[in-house]
């Protein structure tokens, strides 16, 4: 009974390690497949805007990004990169570690929420993010469910040359839209795949629609008022451009 006793934490411990060796194994392929092709590649994240992201998953705790690809000659906009979260618990050594591969690309508009699923990885999603969609390709209506939060956005983003370029993705990858940013996401991918989900990344950028900044207006980077936050007092006045000093008393 005690060889059974030992026996537990000796396997979990070359499970761990089996792990690790997986991992930094696949790390070295992807550097090297990055080099041949001339991207960039960081093994860690040291942009400040990923935790950032407006999508649930980066909310999580403790969670990270890794093993960041680019390509400096079209700019750092648009990247690849790992991610991982552990599953909240009331002990945070318990929580199962998941690790997922993503992309983003920026969108020049304020878009509301959509999602872009493989019919047979929805179960993937946590939350739906709207009424289902039906487009009028049909391939891409048998690949992918689509759930928006506003039918005119979904037929506005995506049109031929768009569905054309998610039909690229790499099986199991989720198209999802908050904001101004599309997220590309799914379960951890070979070197191989973390570079065709980049290029797809790159496709996609370069295939949204132009009217969409017509449509659906970006949020304003800066409001007009702005400064009546920030000068620790608030003015009850719009169109003030200064806060009112206090009159000296008497």
């Amino acid at each position: 009974m005690r060889w059974l006793l030992l026996l537990v934490p000796v396997l979990a411990l070359a499970a761990v390690w089996r792990r690790r060796r997986a991992l930094a194994s696949r790390q070295r392929r992807l550097m090297m497949l990055c080099d041949r092709a001339g991207l960039k590649f960081s093994p860690l994240d040291l942009r400040s805007d990923t935790a950032w992201l407006p999508f649930r998953m980066f909310g999580r705790s403790p969670s990270g990004t890794e093993n960041v690809v680019w390509d400096a000659r079209v700019g750092p906009e648009v990247y690849a990169f790992d991610f991982w979260y552990q599953d909240a618990t009331d002990d945070r050594d318990v929580g199962t570690k998941r690790r997922l591969t993503c992309a983003v690309v920026p969108l020049p508009a304020g878009c509301p929420d959509l999602r872009v699923s493989p019919r047979d990885a929805a179960s993937l999603s946590d939350l739906p993010r709207g009424s289902e969609v039906n487009l009028e390709l049909e391939e891409f209506t048998r690949r992918f469910l689509v759930e928006a939060q506003d039918r005119r956005f979904a037929f506005a983003f995506l049109d031929q040359r768009m569905m054309q370029a998610l039909l690229g993705l790499p099986d199991d990858v989720i198209a999802e839209v908050s904001q101004d940013v599309l997220l590309l996401w799914g379960p951890l991918l070979p070197p191989e795949r973390v570079l065709l989900l980049f290029d797809a990344a790159q496709r996609i950028r370069g295939r949204i629609p132009r009217v969409l900044p017509s449509l659906f207006p970006p949020r304003p980077i800066q409001s007009p008022v702005e400064h009546r936050w920030l000068q620790g007092r608030w003015s009850s006045d719009p169109t003030a451009t200064e806060v009112p000093r206090p009159t000296p008393s008497s």
